[in-house]
């Protein structure tokens, strides 16, 4: 009988054996991925940002370090596969290896969680703190990883950081014009980090009957930091007094042309057909500015005679600016040089400022060292490369200045911060997300693109190619009525408030502060922890 008993309560064990096995290997991991790609556009579930991570901590307790990167590659897969799998439509091996690369931040975040959990040992009576330690290195070495993939391999991938999953929280976003959108990725991190501390103590506190409850002082700072943000983001957003402000109306065209067809001769005279009727029914009364998205005009706009005839008859027969996103060429360099670029046309028909796009996307707009490694063209559908541009070109509407970021330079924080440091009272984005045809990408791409308003209090002004064509004001915030239904072709007549002689945030000023100190308080972390180790090896 006994015989029996114990190997039924053996055979339970290591049911339980294996299920926990299963749940920390692969379902905990798995469910922060989820959770996380849940929180994003389309889904836009930004609650969930704030606790996504719980799971792979708890996965993470009692890890190898081996182990640990191994389920934290794995949340990545399942994040970046969820998120960005519309890549696919321009290049499948592409989107596999961009998937891969991208992983391994979420490995190395899932090492570096491991490695600081010890610190939170110790005595009882110091666990409140030590847990609060933890929680800011957790949060420095994930923001610190964070600005390494906007920045490492090809310029980096600076999209869907953590502080993105609270995009529609404007009030709370306002934060970033101190921290930019590392800071509130950095308190979505600590939130995450706090939460995880404080179940992991109220499940100990169950299980130890008789025991006393203790306050939890990590969901108390948890709870007075996202307070602070909210105060500081409603005072920033309603108490502060504007400057002289000035009002521009703008038509924003959306021509929804197919990227199959973009460069296809033969469709040229339905593009410029169809730019020219939205440009004429948009312009029936009078407009400041009209503007075209990026790569409006199928040929170079300076050297086709079409284009260059339609272009400044929009402007003139509207007796108004016009903007538009052009293909740019440099006959006088030998060889000659060929640019994503913008080209600003006066109401006279002249040609005002040319900017030449900076901040190129690796794969999509250039090959990565072809010529050493020739395997990299295998990876993307284009033959030609183009040129970066040099510089941060302002253009002129009258006494205002403005910038002008071509497709996915708005969600590069440090690109779109030089041109408003060099003066520009507001931004203007032109995109063609056509490469990814019906995808989320566009959803995602303006989830992104709005924390640089937070950022530089400055207002963007979207006109896309396919989606999202809208006004952002200098807060981030989108309104309904100034932005149109992404996939479908029309116009948009709206007003841009713009304020003049606006002073520049702290974030626009300092850059990345926020970064240094993570990357600051991480490195002395694994100073400290290297030391340590040192020591411990001298007394054995």
């Amino acid at each position: 009988m006994n015989k029996t008993i114990s190997a039924a309560g053996s055979s339970v064990g290591t049911g339980g054996s294996k299920l926990r096995v299963l749940a920390n290997g692969w379902l905990l991991p798995v469910a922060t991925g989820v959770l996380m790609a849940l929180a994003y556009p389309p889904f836009d579930f930004g609650q969930l940002g704030w606790i996504a991570l719980i799971p792979l901590l708890f996965a993470l307790e009692g890890c190898a370090l081996g182990e640990a990167f191994r389920r934290g590659y794995l949340a990545g897969v399942v994040f970046f596969a969820l998120t960005i799998w519309w890549i696919v439509h321009v290049t499948l091996p592409g989107t596999v290896a961009l998937i891969a690369f991208l992983a391994l931040y979420f490995g190395a975040a899932a090492v570096w969680f491991t490695w600081i959990m010890p610190f939170a040992a110790g005595r009882q009576a110091a666990i409140a703190f030590r847990n609060l330690l933890v929680t800011m290195l957790g949060t420095a070495g994930w923001i610190t990883l964070e600005w390494l993939r906007g920045k490492l391999l090809f310029g980096g991938f600076p999209w869907n950081f953590l502080g993105v999953t609270q995009w529609r929280a404007v009030p709370l976003i306002q934060f970033a014009s101190v921290a930019g959108v590392y800071g509130v990725s950095a308190l979505v991190c600590f939130i995450n980090l706090a939460f995880y501390f404080t179940i992991r103590r109220f499940v100990t506190q169950m299980r130890q009957t008789g025991q006393r409850r203790g306050l939890s002082w990590e969901f108390y700072v948890a709870m007075a930091l996202i307070g602070f943000a909210l105060w500081y983001g409603f005072r920033t957003m309603f108490l502060q007094k504007p400057s002289f402000t000035r009002t521009l109306r703008l038509a924003l065209v959306q021509g929804n042309i197919p990227q199959t067809l973009k460069f296809e001769p033969a469709q040229k005279p339905m593009i410029l057909e169809r730019y020219r009727t939205l440009t004429e029914t948009a312009t029936v009364s009078r407009v400041d500015m009209i503007v075209w998205p990026e790569t409006a005009t199928p040929d170079p706009l300076r050297y086709d005679p079409e284009s260059f005839a339609l272009v400044t008859n929009c402007a003139v027969k509207a007796k108004a600016y016009l903007l538009t996103g052009t293909i740019d060429v440099t006959p006088y360099s030998s060889p000659a040089e060929v640019f994503n670029g913008a080209i600003l046309v006066r109401p006279d028909g002249s040609l005002a400022e040319i900017y030449h796009k900076i901040h190129l996307v690796p794969f999509g707009e250039y090959v990565p060292l072809h010529k050493i490694i020739p395997i990299f063209k295998w990876l993307t559908p284009i033959t030609d490369s183009f040129e970066r541009g040099r510089e941060f070109t302002l253009f002129h509407l009258g006494e205002l200045r403005f910038g002008a970021v071509i497709c996915f330079e708005d969600t590069v924080p440090e690109v779109y911060r030089r041109f408003i440091k060099r003066g520009a009272d507001f931004m203007v984005n032109l995109t063609n997300d056509a490469w990814f045809k019906t995808s989320p990408a566009a959803d995602m791409h303006l989830a992104n693109a709005v924390f640089r308003c937070a950022e530089t209090h400055r207002p963007l002004v979207r006109c896309t190619n396919n989606g999202i064509t809208c006004l952002v004001d200098q807060f981030g915030f989108v309104n309904p009525q100034t932005r149109l239904a992404p996939f479908t072709r029309g116009s948009l007549l709206c007003e841009l408030t713009v304020l003049e002689a606006a002073n520049l945030t702290f974030y626009t000023t300092h850059g990345d502060w926020a970064v240094a100190v993570c990357a600051l308080m991480t490195g002395l972390a694994i100073g400290l922890g290297w030391w340590r180790k040192k020591q411990w090896a001298r007394k054995s």
